[in-house]
């Protein structure tokens, strides 16, 4: 039996273990983060707007499902679950939930949070991440139907992490929940400076945590990576997120370098106009690459090789890229095939955490017959701007480090780049190949492993062959953390303000 961290802390705490307000003698009762990956830029919080981005989601709300220490599925909001028919999952929600504003949190709620979020017409960045669910219902306040367009086994892992909004916030006609949400988590929004900081404050009411270890916690979005060091070792930050290989000897000299799994993914992919519009060409750029020698010379230590679209471990994987893909000649000689005289001058749109994997990036391909140019970008956002890249008349590359993987499965990758509604049809103009959605629909079908991992492999044998990506590493999630900061080890790839306790000195 796997107990949620929340739970757990609850049981200590009832039995003794805990003492009744935890935070240390001189400890501090505010908890300065300075992040970036788990905030981007602070400028909207709306919980609707994705997965990607957890904080401050994962500090208000209550998800229905979240993970242990090792990355297993355990209760939240939902206390049970259970597939009642191939396309119908029953979540069975607590009924000791409240939202801030004291109101009872039920399965109403949640059903009209899923009502909200696929409805088109509110354009939530949640829709395309919870394919392929299709409508909720709530026949009493502890029950939850959530409806799937095709079978699925995999609809917990698909769904667990969605926030529970109220449903009097959704239908309110001023939409306060983008601005001013209330959760039911366990700390409530205090202030909100746009693009700069959350200040949250603990509710000492919550189902599982009535004491957490930080009464106010401060959130700071701070793109730079070296302002969050120096944030860090000059007291005004007790944590600092993402932290480079380049910075970590500083970090060490003045607090602790903690390394959790990760669940972001590194990955190269296009604008799918010509020349990569032909697979052969995508393809050859999948040849080119040397991921091994790619991740030492970008991540050393600080990332784990891609060898499939998920990490070791997370459910789905299958060895699609074994690292001897890598073959130049190979490169080159399926740049013939496609009629192209090499070098094949292209660009390869860059924001600025990977100019030194574009540099990387820009050599190898060169010896796989392109010549590439980088461009540099001023964001991530930059590189999917629709109306920048509708002016382009060739196809480009770029390369980010995102697609958080809050499933924990293949089942992320699968629908964000080979569905018909995924991200890179929508966004890029890509055409799936036309066999891919039965393949997609076999995989999330399947409830027993064994099964499902066979269907991996065959929606796989399609997927590498058209090339739409190609998945280069999968970064560790590194914190600098100050001496008066206890952090356990997680394995969800975010930060786990739950689990934060002061330490003694």
């Amino acid at each position: 039996m796997h107990l949620s961290r929340r739970s757990l802390l609850l049981a200590l705490a009832a039995s003794g273990a805990l003492p009744r307000h935890p935070l240390a003698q001189g400890a501090p009762a505010t908890l300065t983060v300075s992040q970036f990956s788990e905030t981007r830029d602070l400028s909207a919080i709306d919980p609707m707007r994705s997965l990607d981005f957890t904080i401050p989601t994962s500090l208000i709300f209550d998800p229905l499902l979240e993970r242990d220490a090792e990355g297993h599925l355990v209760p939240a909001l939902a206390t049970a679950w259970e597939r009642v028919a191939p396309t119908t999952w029953r979540f069975t929600i607590r009924g000791d939930a409240r939202f801030h504003d004291g109101s009872l949190l039920t399965a109403r709620d949640a059903a009209a949070t899923f009502a909200f979020l696929l409805d088109p017409a509110n354009r939530s960045g949640l829709r395309l991440q919870v394919q392929p669910m299709q409508r909720a219902e709530a026949p009493d306040d502890t029950t939850l139907l959530l409806h799937t367009s095709v079978p699925t086994g995999l609809l917990p892992q698909i769904v667990g992490a969605v926030p529970v909004l109220s449903a009097a916030q959704l239908a309110a006609p001023d939409a306060p929940f983008r601005t001013r949400p209330i959760g039911s988590g366990p700390w409530r929004l205090a202030a909100w400076r746009p693009g700069e900081r959350v200040e949250l404050e603990a509710t000492g009411a919550h189902w599982a945590m009535p004491a957490p270890g930080f009464g106010r916690i401060t959130v700071r979005a701070v793109p730079e990576a070296s302002t969050r060091v120096a944030d860090l070792l000059s007291g005004g930050a007790q944590i600092a997120g993402d932290i480079p290989p380049g910075l970590a000897a500083r970090v060490a000299r003045g607090a602790r370098l903690v390394m959790q799994p990760g669940a972001r993914t590194q990955y190269l992919s296009f604008w799918f106009r010509p020349p990569f519009d032909d697979a052969r060409v995508r393809l050859a750029v999948h040849h080119a690459i040397d991921r091994k020698a790619l991740a030492e010379a970008t991540w050393g230590a600080f990332a784990d090789v891609a060898t499939g679209v998920v990490p070791t471990g997370f459910g789905g994987y299958t060895e699609a890229f074994p690292l001897s893909d890598h073959d130049p000649d190979r490169a080159r000689a399926l740049l013939r095939e496609a009629g192209i005289t090499t070098p094949l001058a292209v660009e390869l749109d860059t924001p600025p955490a990977e100019i030194q994997a574009a540099q990387v990036l820009q050599a190898q391909l060169a010896r796989g017959g392109f010549a590439v140019r980088i461009n540099p970008l001023e964001s991530i956002a930059a590189a999917f701007d629709a109306r920048r890249l509708a002016a382009q008349e060739r196809g480009r590359m770029f390369v980010v480090t995102a697609l958080d993987n809050h499933a924990h499965d293949a089942v992320r990758p699968f629908t964000a780049f080979y569905a018909e509604n995924g991200f890179l049809k929508g966004s890029m103009g890509y055409k799936p190949d036309a066999r891919m959605a039965a393949l997609l629909s076999a995989y999330m079908a399947e409830g027993d492993a064994a099964a499902r991992l066979r269907a991996a492999e065959a929606l796989m044998a399609v997927a590498k062959a058209d090339a739409p990506a190609s998945f280069l590493a999968f970064p560790k999630a590194a914190y600098g953390v100050a001496a008066g900061v206890e952090m356990p080890r997680t394995a969800h790839g975010r930060l786990d303000f739950a689990a934060l306790r002061p330490r003694a000195a």
